[in-house]
C-alpha cells in the first residue's frame, strides 16, 4: 500500500519565525508548526537565528526580527515563491493598513494555482485594513480569529468564512509559582500605544494603598519609529506628577517568565487593544504562572471571566481591584488558582492544535473553488466520519 504524501504548508508571518519570540503571530505560528507534525512546514527565519521551528526555514535579512519594509518585501517574495511547492498556505498576519494589498496579491496568486489559503488574524491593528474603498473587502478565504468580537467585526466587513480558535500557551513552560515575598509588585507589560493602559496603570497605582509600600514595574515596548527614551521619560514624569516614586520603567525584557513570576499582580487597564492581539499573551502567561490579573472590560477579554478581575479602564476602578487582591490573601489565592485553571481548560496547546488540524483537513480536502477533491478521505469540519464525534471548531453560540 502506497503511503500518502506528506502535505506541505507555507507558514507566512509578517516577520521572521525566529527569536525574539515577542509577538502573538509568531508565537501562534510556532505552536501550529510544532503541534502538527504530520505536515511539512516551510517558513522564514532571521539570518543567523536558530532553527527553532519544525520544517524548512528560508533565511531572510532582518536586524531586529521585527516587521519593516525590507522584511515585508522578503516575506512577500517567499510566499509567492512557495505557492507552487506547497499544498496549503497558512498566513498568520494581523489586519492593518497593508492587509488589503496582501490579500489581493496572495489571494489571486493562490487561486490561479488552486492552492487553499487559511488566514489567522491575531488582531486588528488598524481598522482601515477592513475597508478597501469601492468594491468588496479583500480577504484570504477562511479566516481564524481569537475572539468573538473580532469574528463579528470581520463578518460585518464581508469576510465570508470566519472561525474562532483561541490562542494557546505552552503550559509546561509556565509552572505555578508561589506568591512572592517582600514588597508587592504591580506589573504592567505593553506598548507605548494611545489607550494602551500604561498611563492608567500609573494613575491606578498612585490611587491604591500600594503606592507607599509596593512597586510599579512597567515593561514597555516601542513600535517602529517611536522614540523609546522620550516615551519612557514621559511616563516617569507622569508618575512624578502623581507623587509616585516607587516605579521602574523598563524596555525590552529578555526573561519575561522571570519578570511575571516576580510580580504579585499583573494589570492591563487598556482602553483599546489596537496594535495587540485580541487576548494579549501576557495575560495568559500571568494566569498560567498563578498570578492574579486585573484587566479592562473590553469585549474580547470576556472569555477570561470569571478568573480575571475585569473593570472599567480608569484609575479608580483599577486601584480598587488591585487593593482587593493585594490586601486579602484569600482573594489573591482564589484569583491565582482560577486563572491557572482557566488557562488549562481553554488555552492549552493540545486543544488549539486539534482545532487547526480539523481546519487544515477541511481545506486540503477541497479542490479549487471549494469543491471536494477526488478521493478525499478526511471529513469536513463540523461533520463526523463514521464512528467519530464531530470536532467543534466554533465557539458556542456562533455561526460560520
Amino acid at each position: 500500500m502506497m503511503n500518502r504524501p506528506v502535505p506541505r504548508v507555507a507558514l507566512v508571518t509578517s516577520h521572521p519565525l525566529s527569536a525574539p519570540w515577542d509577538s502573538a503571530d509568531k508565537h501562534l505560528a510556532e505552536v501550529v508548526a510544532r503541534m502538527l507534525p504530520e505536515y511539512r512546514f516551510l517558513s522564514v527565519r532571521r539570518v543567523g537565528a536558530n532553527r527553532d521551528v519544525p520544517g524548512r526555514q528560508v533565511p531572510v535579512l532582518s536586524r531586529t526580527g521585527r516587521p519593516g519594509p525590507l522584511v515585508s518585501a522578503q516575506v512577500a517574495a517567499f510566499a509567492l515563491g512557495a505557492l507552487p511547492l506547497v499544498d496549503l498556505v497558512h498566513a498568520v498576519v494581523t489586519i492593518g493598513s497593508g492587509f488589503p494589498l496582501l490579500a489581493r496579491c496572495l489571494g489571486s496568486a493562490a487561486a490561479r494555482l488552486g492552492r487553499p489559503v487559511l488566514h489567522t488574524a491575531p488582531g486588528v491593528v488598524d481598522p482601515s485594513g477592513l475597508s478597501a474603498g469601492p468594491g468588496p473587502v479583500p480577504h484570504l478565504g477562511t479566516t481564524v480569529v481569537l475572539s468573538q468580537q473580532s469574528a463579528r467585526a470581520l463578518r460585518a466587513a464581508g469576510f465570508p468564512d470566519v472561525r474562532v480558535v483561541p490562542p494557546s500557551l505552552p503550559l509546561h513552560r509556565w509552572r505555578v509559582a508561589p506568591r512572592p515575598t517582600g514588597e508587592p509588585v504591580v506589573l504592567f507589560a505593553g506598548h507605548y500605544d494611545n489607550g494602551g493602559g500604561a498611563e492608567i496603570a500609573v494613575a491606578a497605582f498612585a490611587a491604591s494603598a500600594m503606592r507607599d509600600r509596593g512597586r510599579l514595574v512597567l515593561a514597555m515596548r516601542s513600535r517602529p519609529g517611536q522614540d523609546e527614551a522620550k516615551l519612557a521619560e514621559r511616563l516617569r514624569r507622569h508618575a512624578e506628577s502623581l507623587g509616585v516614586d516607587r516605579i521602574d520603567v523598563r524596555g525590552h525584557v529578555a526573561d519575561m517568565p522571570a519578570l511575571v513570576r516576580s510580580a504579585t499582580v499583573v494589570v492591563l487597564p487598556a482602553a483599546t487593544l489596537a496594535g495587540k492581539a485580541d487576548i494579549p499573551l501576557v495575560l495568559l502567561e500571568a494566569m498560567a504562572a498563578g498570578r492574579p490579573v486585573v484587566a479592562s472590560d473590553l469585549p474580547s477579554l470576556a472569555v477570561l471571566d470569571p478568573a480575571v478581575a475585569r473593570v472599567r479602564p480608569e484609575a479608580g476602578a483599577t486601584a480598587r481591584a488591585i487593593d482587593e487582591i493585594l490586601t486579602d490573601d484569600g482573594v489573591w489565592r482564589h484569583r491565582a488558582l482560577a486563572g491557572r485553571q482557566l488557562v488549562e481548560r481553554k488555552f492549552s496547546e493540545a486543544a488549539v492544535a486539534r482545532r487547526y488540524r480539523e481546519v487544515y483537513r477541511e481545506l486540503l480536502d477541497r479542490g479549487p473553488g471549494g469543491a471536494p477533491r477526488a478521493g478525499a478521505g478526511s471529513p469536513p469540519v463540523g461533520r463526523s466520519a463514521p464512528g467519530r464525534e464531530p470536532m467543534v471548531v466554533f465557539e458556542r453560540g456562533e455561526r460560520r
